[in-house]
This record gives C-alpha cells, sequence and structure tokens, in this order.
C-alpha cells in the first residue's frame, strides 16, 4: 500500500523543479494541484513568480491542467483565469476520473504527464494509480482547518518521516 502512495520525487517548492529537464526527458503534460501547491490556500492573490513560473512552463511546450478538490468554482475559476490555464474544481481526488479527464484535455498519456501537488492521499494517490510521475511539494501554509490537521496530515507525515529516515525518500530544498 505505501508504495502507490510515495511521490517519485520530494520538493521544497515548485519553484526546485527543472521542468526544462523534464521536458528532455519526455514529459509533456502537468497536472498541478492548486491550494497549497500553487498558490497558499487562503489567499486569492498569484505572485509574479508564480506567474512568470506557469508562462515558462508553457512556453517550453508542456500542456497544464489546475486539478482541484477545491468546492469553491469561483476560486478555480478565478486562478484558471490568471494563469490562463484550463483547470476543474471539486475534482474529488483521488478519484481516478478528474485524472483522466484532465489528461483528455491536454492530449497526453499517463507515461507523458507529471502530477505535482502538496497531498499524497489525493495528488500523488490519484497520480500513481494511473501510472503518473508525481512530484511532492512542501504545502504553502502549514495553517490548515483542524480537521485536516489532526487526520489526513497527521497520516501524510508520518509517511514522509517514515520515508526519509529509511532514505526511501529525499527531499531536495
Amino acid at each position: 500500500m505505501c508504495k502507490i502512495l510515495k511521490p517519485k520525487r520530494y520538493v521544497g517548492s515548485i519553484f526546485k523543479i527543472d521542468f526544462e529537464e523534464l521536458y528532455e526527458l519526455g514529459y509533456r503534460g502537468i497536472i498541478f494541484d492548486l491550494d497549497n501547491t500553487i498558490v497558499p490556500w487562503d489567499e486569492n492573490k498569484l505572485d509574479e513568480k508564480t506567474k512568470k513560473l506557469i508562462d515558462d512552463i508553457k512556453n517550453l511546450g508542456f500542456k497544464v491542467v489546475i486539478l482541484s478538490n477545491n468546492w469553491s468554482q469561483k476560486r478555480v475559476k478565478h486562478f484558471s483565469k490568471l494563469m490562463r490555464l484550463p483547470a476543474l474544481g471539486y475534482a474529488l481526488k483521488p478519484r481516478s476520473r478528474s485524472f483522466k479527464m484532465a489528461l483528455e484535455i491536454m492530449g497526453t498519456t499517463p507515461e507523458t504527464t507529471l502530477v505535482i501537488g502538496d497531498r499524497i492521499l489525493t495528488d500523488i494517490y490519484g497520480g500513481n494509480k494511473l501510472g503518473m510521475y508525481t512530484i511532492l511539494v512542501s504545502p504553502l501554509n502549514k495553517k490548515e482547518v483542524w480537521i485536516k490537521r489532526w487526520t489526513v496530515r497527521l497520516i501524510e507525515d508520518y509517511l514522509i518521516k517514515r520515508w526519509l529516515s529509511k532514505k526511501e525518500l529525499i527531499k531536495e530544498e
């Protein structure tokens, strides 16, 4: 069970990822989580550094889709418009259906697609189920609604610490 939950890579943020290298390796699509991956879950602004990174990724030739579990379609559409990216909200990740819809939008296959997100039990598990290359990032905002912090994050933090201690995963700073 742990194998399907483990990301291929673990990085501090999306800014630590070498997208040029991944493009050279043959990846053509990126499914990005929104909240706490691209923007903090409690902010409504997109900073210039992030906007530039998204533009640079698109200019490399990547197809990009935002896949979010956020129930607020207004929030998802807001960031979709700011980044000029297609987006699917209320995705119910890790359900395969939403990931397959993202693949269809981009016209890519699981083998040529990256999944980048801050949650093991949604983003990473969902991408791994379909055979995509998964990259876990540290959440942008560590403060979360108490129910998430005391349930899901406890499990995810335990898994990360276990993988790191056994050197099954290395955090790239």
